[in-house]
């Protein structure tokens, strides 16, 4: 038999077969594949524009400011209404302004362009026009003609001088015949004083009268006459038995003569039958009516009248002695007993007791009449009647006394915790939440008008570390713990700090 070989002979001289020959190794490393820059910066690209457009969908302010300066209230409100803008944070101020009109804008807290939020605070300054109270030297206006009168008028925008042309014979055209100040004279002049000047307008052209007889006939028919004919009239007034107060005794020019328009004629009137003036010291009203009666010419005024000891409508005194001739032309004022108790009107009841048009005022009259009466104010809480305001008060007073006037303080709020009202994340909203600064203006307003607040201040201001609308600070205005459980008087201040980036440097 052939000489058999080994199995493993057959595949290897060495007598090995390939497989178990030693194999050499080399690692496999796969290449890298280099990084897409161009892809990259295209990425970056998107995300920038997606952030950009996220900004200005969601909080970028998108309203335009107008320039307002030269406008007028009328016009911002029409803005604010326009974009919805919110008018609370919209405040005017007002100052005075030679170079403008009463109501234009002089100037605004944000620039025209300026992209602004709808909760946007603004500040504009109205123009009241020139300042009233300012002093204008008044210039020899007698040497002044009518336009340059005007011009002066004009340049120092004076608001209530007038010039008014009438008929002279002695001034010439467009000079002054005569000015008059009304509430201030020419030391003291400012803009807003009355200023009458008359302007000539040469002579009136001339016409004939005929003169008509006027004796015995009320002095308005010859006034009457005189008007309509252009004649000036002298009036000297005496006393006559025979001839009826205000009738005319006797005429310079008789009837039947012809005279010019512009010419003057006298006429003598009757002041009636001379009356001379009794004590009425001690008199009552019904008396001194009694006498008026007989004396028609007396011009009796009773209309004075102060309080006293006195009984009421008893004569105090009077402005003409007795025994003095009266003049039916003077006024005669006689001063009346108001007594000694002052009524109290009820119609103060319910109105605000600061308003100076109201009690107060009332009383400043009373005691400028003598009363010297005081008033008490006595604090009380009520349901029905706003704070500040008027309950009652006594319905009479004796003069000197005192008047006791009780004030409203409002309701007396209980707070207490709502049993369903949550904030944005589900969490129960409680005053005691509010007292430590862990709720939102929205929840806070919440909070108030569940407990039927009307007296809460809300301010803005900005603090680090807090977000925009959460409560800063809460206090009331006497300082007394806020908690549930305690009364709030609704006449007590509650005043909330909202934070607002806005007010950020």
């Amino acid at each position: 038999m052939p000489d058999e070989k080994n199995f493993l002979d057959q595949f290897s001289s060495d007598g090995k077969p390939a497989s178990f020959q030693e194999e050499e190794r080399t690692p496999v490393v796969r290449e890298k594949k280099p990084l897409n820059i161009k892809t990259l910066i295209i990425a970056a690209v998107l995300l920038l524009l997606l952030l950009i457009g996220t900004y200005f969908l969601f909080w970028a302010p998108k309203i335009e400011m107008p320039d307002f300066v030269g406008k007028t209230r009328s016009d911002v409100a029409a803005w604010v209404k326009q974009q919805g803008i919110e008018a609370s944070g919209i405040i005017f101020d007002d100052t005075y302004d030679f170079d403008s009109d009463e109501g234009q804008i002089l100037s605004q807290s944000i620039a025209p362009g300026k992209k602004v939020k709808n909760n946007v605070k603004l500040n504009f300054v109205l123009s009241l026009g020139p300042d009233p109270e300012e002093r204008i030297k008044v210039p020899d206006l007698e040497t002044m003609t009518k336009e340059e009168i005007q011009e002066w008028i004009n340049e120092n925008k004076l608001l209530k001088t007038k010039t008014v042309t009438a008929y002279n014979n002695e001034v010439v055209e467009n000079n002054v015949i005569d000015y008059s100040f009304s509430g201030c004279d020419e030391d003291n002049f400012t803009r807003g004083c009355t200023l009458k000047i008359n302007v000539s307008k040469g002579p009136a052209p001339a016409g004939k009268v005929t003169v008509e007889d006027f004796e015995k006939k009320p002095y308005a028919t010859v006034e009457a006459w005189a008007k309509s004919n252009k004649i000036q009239l002298n009036k000297v007034e005496q006393y006559s038995d025979k001839v009826d107060l205000d009738y005319v005794i006797s005429q310079s020019i008789a009837s039947g003569k012809t005279i010019k328009e512009g010419d003057t004629m006298t006429v003598v009137v009757s002041k009636g039958t001379a009356v001379y003036m009794p004590d009425m010291i001690g008199w009552t009203k019904k008396q001194v009516e009694a006498w008026c009666r007989k004396n028609p010419s007396a011009y009796i005024d009773m209309e004075k009248g102060v309080y006293s000891s006195q009984t009421k409508d008893i004569v105090l005194n009077q402005s003409l002695a007795s025994g003095s001739l009266i003049d039916p032309a003077e006024l005669i004022e006689l001063t009346l007993s108001l007594g000694n108790i002052v009524d109290v009107p009820d119609n103060f009841i319910g109105t605000e007791y600061h308003d100076r048009h109201g009690l107060h005022d009332w009383k400043d009259e009373q005691n400028e009449l003598g009363a010297d009466i005081t008033v008490n104010r006595i604090g009380e809480f009520s349901d029905d009647v706003p704070v500040n305001c008027i309950i009652r008060y006594d319905n009479g007073v004796y003069v000197g006394g005192t008047l006791n006037v009780y004030i409203s303080k409002g309701r007396n709020i209980l707070l207490e915790d709502p049993k369903d009202l949550y904030d944005a994340d589900g969490n129960l909203i409680t005053w005691e939440r509010l007292a430590n600064c862990d709720l939102t203006e929205d929840d806070a307003r919440a909070l108030c008008d569940f407990a039927k607040l009307t007296n809460v201040e809300i301010s803005y201001a900005y603090k680090e570390g807090k977000a925009n609308g959460d409560v800063i600070s809460v206090r009331r205005w006497d300082n007394k713990p806020i908690k549930a459980g305690t009364y709030l008087p609704e006449n007590i201040i509650l005043y909330i700090t909202v934070c607002d980036d806005s007010y950020k440097n």
